[in-house]
């Protein structure tokens, strides 16, 4: 999926980003998150150092939507599919990102987000508008 310039340079400056999921019974659950790197094109990382529900969601549903907003209000929400994993390429690749500034700690896996749909989530006229879709 194509993610427009201005929402990957946004991502970039990394605010807090929120992680949301659903369990079994569609109960949502939402996560402030800090350490996420864009992995390739439509595909962001998210480290996993103390996940409990969000990872047992992840892998009972896989689906998942992000939100953050930062400066001037400039704001944006993604959705799409998940998978946890443990090790491969996204693994390796949070874990150099990670060793970088904690060289003693380790994840304990990776949320692996596949970017489907991009919105503007900031407010105004055209809040909610689908930006981008794959």
């Amino acid at each position: 999926m194509q993610i427009p310039t201005q929402v990957k340079e946004f991502f970039n400056k990394r605010p807090i980003l929120y992680l949301a999921t659903v369990d079994e019974n569609c109960m949502p659950n939402v996560v402030p998150m800090l350490q996420y790197w864009w992995f390739d094109e439509g595909t962001m990382v998210i480290g996993d150092l103390f996940m409990k529900a969000t990872r047992a969601n992840v892998q009972a549903k896989g689906l998942v939507s992000v939100c953050a907003t930062g400066e001037g209000s400039e704001s944006y929400k993604l959705k799409g599919t998940a998978t946890y994993e443990t090790s491969g390429p996204a693994y390796d690749f949070a874990s150099e990102h990670l060793h970088k500034a904690k060289p003693d700690k380790n994840y304990n896996g990776v949320v692996v987000f596949k970017v489907t749909q991009v919105y503007n989530a900031k407010s105004g006229p055209d809040a909610g508008k689908l930006m981008a879709e794959a």
